[in-house]
Order: C-alpha cells, then sequence, then structure tokens
C-alpha cells in the first residue's frame, strides 16, 4: 500500500472521500455548487491530512519521581571457543566452521568481553535485565558447544544477580538441518527468555514475555531458513507480532521489541546494497509497529552504531537502535533508562577484560598487549581494526568491492580509479611532492587536516562511521577532504575523460543504489551549490564515497547515534511523515488551483 500497512477500515473511508469527490463532480447541475464541494472536500482532506500527519503533545511530567525502567543491550556477541595460540583459528585446529573469516574480529578475547559485560550489568543497580538481539555465538550453526558456553555465563549472571538476560537468535545461531536449529537454540537458551513466555510462534525462535509491570518484550525471530537470507517477513510472523502487541496493550503493557536484522534502512542505500542487512517491507512493517504503539526497536546484525527513526502516516514515531558488535569491534553495548516521559540512551565501552587468564589459555600475546587488554581494551581493538581496515583497503580496493561486477559496463570506467586509490594509497597528503601539491595541477584545493595519507582518511572515516560518528556529514571539513583526494584519484586516473562521461558514470554508479536519472546534475544539485562540489571528478567521488561507506557518510536525520534522550512512551511526538508532507502539498497545490479556476469562471460567467 501507498503509506503503508493501514487498516482495511481507513483504506475504505479513504477511498470513499476520492468515489463522493468524483461523484458530486459528475452530478451537480450548478457550477458554484460543484466548487464550492470540492473546496469543501478538499480542505477537509487537508485538515484531516495535517491532523495525521502531525501530533499533539500528551502531558507527561519530566518529574524525577517518576518510575524508572533500566536495562543493558548488547548484540553480535559473537562468542568463540579461544585458540591454543595466537594467529590461528578454529579450523588450523581441526574445526569445521561455516566461517572461516574471522575479520576485525576479537575472537579469542570474545569470551572474557562477554564477562566483563555482565559484571558491568551485575555492578549497575539501575541495570534491572538485560537483552541480547542475536549472533549469540559466531560458529553457533556449527557447534552448539558455542552456544552452551555462552548460555553458561548467562545463568551464572542470572543466579548471581537475579537480573534476568532475553535472547533472540541471529544468523549465526542457528538453520535448518543443521545441529543449532531453532529447536536446539530454544532448549539451550530455554531459560532466557522462553521460559517465561506468554506465547511463542511456532516454527521460529520468536516469542513475547512481560519485562515488568509496565513493559512487554516481543523478541522476533527475523532469520529464514536460509541463515544467511533476510526473510520476507511472512504473514503469519507478522501476524502473530501484531496479535503479541494487541494483547499486551489490553493488558495495559507497552510494548518494546528486539530482532537481529534491521527494521529501517539506516543509510540511503542499505536494502539494496545490504539485502541481507534490513527486514523486506522496512517503512510499511515500521509504520505498523508504530501505530500500534511500540516505541522501542533493538536490532543488530550490521556491526554499526546508528539510531533511526521513522515516523507513520499516521504521526506516531518509532525508533530503530542499530547495535554495533560487543563481541567485535568496537566492543560496545548500550544501556537505556527510561521513564513515562522520556528515554536516556547512552553507548557503553567495554575498557579492560582479564587479560592473565585469556594469555593462559591462549598463547603468544606480548606482554605489551596484555597490559593493552588489562586496562586499554578499547585502544587495543582500535589499534588492530585500524590495522586490518588499511590493509584491506591497501589490497582490495576494486569495482567489486564497490559493489560492481567484472561483467558489467560500469566495472571498466571504475578499475583506473580504484587502481589509482590503491596506488596512491600511502603518498603523503602534505608536504613537497603530496597529493595536495599534485592535486593543485587539477584546480582541486586539498584543505588541511589530521589525515596523513589517503589510505589513513579513508580508513579513520570507515572505523568512525561504524561508531556512530556524525563528523562526515555533508559540508563538513573532514567530508570535503575526502571528497577532494578522491575527487583527486579520478581526475589523475582519467585525465583525459570528457566531463560528461564523469557524470555519467557517477549517475550509473549512483542509480545501482536505487537513485533514478541524472542524479549527479539533480539530487546532489543542492548539496553542489551549497559546497562547491560541482566538478564531475567530485560528483564521481562523492558517488565512490557513498559506495565505500553505504551512505552513513549523509547521515544528518537528527537523531543522536550513541548517546541521547528521546521521548518517553507517554509522549506522542510531533512528528510528519514525509508521504503525508508531499500529501499536504499536493492538496494545497489543488485547493489553490481550484480557487484559481473558479476565479476565473465566475469571471467569465459575469458572476
Amino acid at each position: 500500500m501507498l503509506f503503508g500497512i493501514i487498516k482495511p477500515d481507513k483504506v475504505r473511508i479513504f477511498r470513499l472521500t476520492v468515489d463522493n469527490i468524483v461523484s458530486v463532480c459528475y452530478h451537480t447541475l450548478y457550477i458554484e455548487e460543484v466548487f464550492a464541494m470540492i473546496k469543501k472536500v478538499l480542505c477537509i482532506i487537508l485538515s484531516v491530512t495535517m491532523v495525521l500527519g502531525s501530533s499533539f503533545v500528551i502531558s507527561a511530567s519530566a518529574d524525577d519521581s517518576e518510575k524508572a525502567t533500566g536495562f543493558a543491550v548488547a548484540s553480535d556477541i559473537h562468542y568463540v571457543h579461544p585458540v591454543k595460540q595466537k594467529g590461528t583459528t578454529l579450523a588450523d585446529e581441526g574445526w569445521v566452521t561455516t566461517f572461516n573469516s574471522e575479520s576485525e574480529s576479537l575472537t579469542n578475547q570474545s569470551g572474557y568481553i562477554i564477562d566483563e559485560f555482565l559484571k558491568e550489568c551485575a555492578k549497575n543497580p539501575e541495570c534491572q535485565f538485560v537483552l541480547v538481539t542475536g549472533d549469540l555465538a559466531t560458529h553457533g550453526r556449527d557447534y552448539v558447544s558455542e552456544h552452551e558456553t555462552v548460555a553458561a555465563k548467562f545463568k551464572k549472571f542470572e543466579q548471581e544477580t537475579g537480573k534476568q538476560v532475553y535472547v533472540i537468535n541471529g544468523n549465526h545461531d542457528n538453520a535448518k538441518d543443521m545441529p543449532g536449529d531453532h529447536k536446539k537454540f530454544t532448549e539451550i537458551y530455554y531459560e532466557f527468555g522462553y521460559d517465561k513466555a506468554i506465547s511463542t510462534d511456532e516454527g521460529t525462535c520468536s516469542y513475547s514475555t512481560d519485562l515488568n509491570d509496565e513493559y512487554t518484550l516481543v523478541a522476533l525471530d527475523t532469520c529464514d531458513e536460509r541463515y544467511r537470507v533476510v526473510p520476507n517477513n511472512d504473514v503469519s510472523r507478522m501476524d502473530w507480532a501484531v496479535q503479541q502487541i494487541k494483547a499486551a496493550t489490553k493488558r495495559g503493557k507497552k510494548v518494546i521489541m528486539i530482532m537481529h536484522h534491521n527494521l529501517l534502512e539506516h543509510n540511503p542505500f542499505q536494502k539494496l546494497n545490504e539485502k541481507n542487512y534490513v527486514v523486506n517491507t522496512p517503512y510499511s512493517f515500521a509504520g505498523l509497529l508504530a501505530d500500534l504503539g511500540v516505541k522501542l526497536v533493538f536490532t543488530g546484525h550490521t556491526h554499526c552504531t546508528n539510531t533511526k527513526s521513522y515516523t507513520s502516516f499516521l504521526g506516531n514515531t518509532i525508533y530503530d537502535f542499530s547495535m554495533s558488535s560487543l563481541g567485535n569491534f568496537p566492543a560496545e553495548y548500550k544501556f537505556i533508562n527510561m521513564t513515562d516521559s522520556k528515554i536516556k540512551y547512552e553507548t557503553k565501552k567495554i575498557n579492560h577484560i582479564d587479560a592473565d587468564s585469556l594469555a593462559k589459555v591462549c598463547k603468544g600475546f606480548t606482554q605489551e598487549e596484555i597490559d593493552m587488554m588489562k586496562n586499554d581494551l578499547q585502544s587495543y581493538t582500535w589499534s588492530m581494526s585500524y590495522k586490518e581496515y588499511s590493509e584491506d583497503l591497501r589490497e582490495n580496493i576494486s569495482p567489486e568491492s564497490l559493489g560492481i561486477d567484472e561483467s558489467s559496463a560500469l566495472y571498466t570506467k571504475l578499475k583506473p580509479v580504484t587502481d589509482m586509490i590503491k596506488e596512491m594509497s600511502d603518498v603523503p597528503i602534505y608536504g613537497e611532492g603530496g597529493i595536495k601539491e599534485q592535486a593543485a595541477e587539477y584546480g582541486l584545493e586539498i584543505p588541511d587536516s589530521e589525515y596523513k595519507t589517503l589510505n589513513d582518511a579513508i580508513t579513520l572515516a570507515r572505523l568512525r562511521c561504524k561508531i556512530g560518528d556524525k563528523r562526515y556529514n555533508l559540508g563538513s571539513d573532514d567530508f570535503t577532504v575526502l571528497i577532494r583526494l578522491l575527487a583527486f584519484t579520478v581526475r589523475k586516473s582519467i585525465a583525459s575523460t570528457a566531463d560528461s562521461n564523469m557524470l555519467s558514470t557517477a549517475n550509473e554508479l549512483l542509480q545501482k543504489f536505487g537513485y533514478q536519472g541524472g542524479v549527479a546534475d539533480n539530487t546532489f544539485k543542492e548539496f553542489s551549490e551549497k559546497y562547491g562540489f560541482a566538478t564531475p571528478e567530485e560528483k564521481e567521488a562523492l558517488a565512490i564515497a557513498y559506495s565505500l561507506w553505504g551512505g552513513y557518510i549523509g547521515e544528518v536525520d537528527g537523531v543522536e547515534n550513541r548517546d541521547g534522550t528521546i521521548p518517553g512512551y507517554g509522549v506522542k511526538e510531533e512528528g510528519v511523515n514525509p508521504f503525508a508532507a508531499v500529501l499536504q502539498k499536493i492538496l494545497k497545490f489543488a485547493i489553490d488551483l481550484t480557487n484559481k479556476i473558479a476565479d476565473l469562471i465566475f469571471q467569465f460567467s459575469g458572476r
């Protein structure tokens, strides 16, 4: 449907209104009455639309005495059995695993990170329970023992603290006809939500349960039988979730949801470029959930910290908190403290682990590494991830890494550019003979910055986008440097290429992510005029940047990713759905046009 999933009675009312307008136009005998009726009906529709598209604040006092609910949320904890020797993998030690790549992972540290996370939750007096949004084990589809280890950690935590852990499965956790299927998953994690379930969805890992006397949790299994494919949210799953939300509402409860895959697109191209990361009907489903009263949804899978909001056509707002990974870089989780009037969220870092115990199990760590993990884990994981990302860029940057297949005609256009990025990767930006000096020959000015090389600039941008850093918004100094650096590689690699061909390449690349028409000339017109990125090579560089960072660089939705405050469940926010806003403009235009036509007719008729 056009505006998401709308109740049938609302659809019928909308259709009836349109039908009435047509009927009046055909059957009224007097022209004044025709236009008067049209104006009346359009004014009514416009008024109703404005009410639906925005809402009023319901009084809710931000009183310190309000009852608060506090809890921790983690995702993608990715437990892996530690190996005997650093530098090896489970496969090297004879394990047969589905996933052999453990890039950017704190593989051997994962169990100790989970331990520290649970310790922090135990010590926090405001933390009443813990939510985990999937990918509990890296090789959980292959080895039940990884899940059993995680479950043992959760059980110990619950026994010692009295605080409940609630889980849902991720794409690494279970699959059809494999040891860790949904039945096995729910058996292993029975004590972590399923034993207290009000309802479970047959054939999936979904369940609902009351968190306390105010909130109900709906944990939705978003994993298809084919573990790597995001499901289409079939009707039965959606119906089950809807029924649980309605039942909770009848009991006077507010609903929080967890699922593994993103509910909303967290960048402009996610649904197209990352097909396995977001549900197939994100806005219809999100609009339905929002209109049913759901405000908070916690998801994972992307390993990126990003908070996205969506306002339904009826003016209800829902927030999708896409979580970074606890068990991988950046080793973070969120703590939520909410009252009826406001919801505060804070991103918390795991800063140290029991590295001495780790060193006894896994040999090969230097004393410097052990000390860093004990005292400054964030520096350890950042430096390790920086090294991995920079090496990946240096070795693997190619049209394929931008999502362009070798069979595509676009491949040959982009290959010289990616080769040039590789070639210039470690050339200093500043100083004699540097990129800034070379770029000036092409009329491109590289602003001063902290970045040392092209590789350094791109790598830092990728890492910062993963942790939800918004410094790369359109027009920022950091973004300007990146675009100019990439524009230089475009111009240097294809210096003889006509400007029109560059624009064509930029359009083709951006169209791949869902933009249609002359993208470089139209979609980014305002951007180009405002910030001066008007040259063809800069527009192609912009397209490459969007490919590299998945659109996170342009994220300026006004919702903080890491730490922030949003209205609580007792507050109905003022919000306008973009579709509703468009409809308002169309209807206003129709009313104005009707008035003008009526005036002309009345003038000519002598009335």
